[in-house]
């Protein structure tokens, strides 16, 4: 059995139900590899109309095509791409999938981002990197909810996987803080293992929610500083 097989097999256990809404825990032999029934996935809001080109936060017509901040701020990303609103129904189930040990919503939200990014084009990447946890947070949740879905896109589109990156500052919970603090609250919480992965190569950087983009720009800044390429974000939900 090949890596590939070995992980898909792996995954599989921690959710064996075939055709089963992950969200209402509805039987439809229709829902197939997409996790998600209708009636659940008409709830999920999409992310559309006018958004800013670099962070996908959604304004009036501008010719910039960039919001006040993507226009004020230094930006080390190119862009950040999100398919959902984080509201509603799909709030929940990023919280359920962090804090309930649903580890299986990894497949319901990594098949949502891998359909956008067909759809999108939003493929020409060498690598997918999932934003880390600190390895406190680690021992205590159990796992890393980003870490889930970038295996799970790193093997349905054969973009090589690294964890390259590592959290090493233990910083407050980052939706508790204002936009200031969260940059302050970050900054140098990354370390980077492997300088010659990432040299000269454009990255996938994969996170579940982008509010302020601090998080993702401070990892970002790190790999474009030690030879990337480029860097490039998607998230399951873009915040307010």
């Amino acid at each position: 059995m090949n890596l590939r097989s070995y992980f898909e097999s792996f995954l599989e256990i921690l959710y064996p139900e075939k055709n089963t809404c992950f969200i209402c825990d509805k039987y439809d032999k229709e829902i197939k590899d997409k996790y998600i029934c209708c009636n659940c996935n008409k709830k999920l809001e999409r992310l559309t109309g006018n958004l800013c080109k670099k962070c996908s936060k959604p304004i009036n017509n501008d010719t910039t095509h960039l919001c006040n901040e993507c226009k004020k701020d230094t930006k080390f990303f190119e862009t950040v791409k999100s398919p959902l609103k984080y509201t509603g129904l799909v709030k929940k189930s990023i919280y359920d999938f962090k804090y309930y040990d649903k580890t299986y919503y990894y497949k319901l939200f990594g098949s949502i981002l891998l359909d956008y990014m067909v759809n999108n084009n939003y493929m020409d990447f060498d690598l997918i990197i999932p934003i880390p946890l600190h390895k406190s947070k680690l021992r205590s949740r159990g796992y890393n909810q980003s870490e889930l879905i970038a295996k799970f896109l790193s093997v349905k589109t054969n973009i090589k996987y690294s964890n390259c990156v590592k959290r090493i500052k233990k910083t407050n919970v980052q939706n508790q803080l204002s936009k200031i603090k969260r940059r302050q609250n970050i900054k140098n919480a990354f370390l980077l293992t492997n300088l010659h992965i990432i040299n000269n190569k454009r990255i996938l950087l994969i996170d579940d929610i982008y509010t302020t983009g601090s998080t993702i720009n401070e990892c970002s800044k790190l790999l474009i500083e030690n030879g990337a390429h480029s860097v490039y974000g998607l998230t399951i939900a873009r915040g307010e």
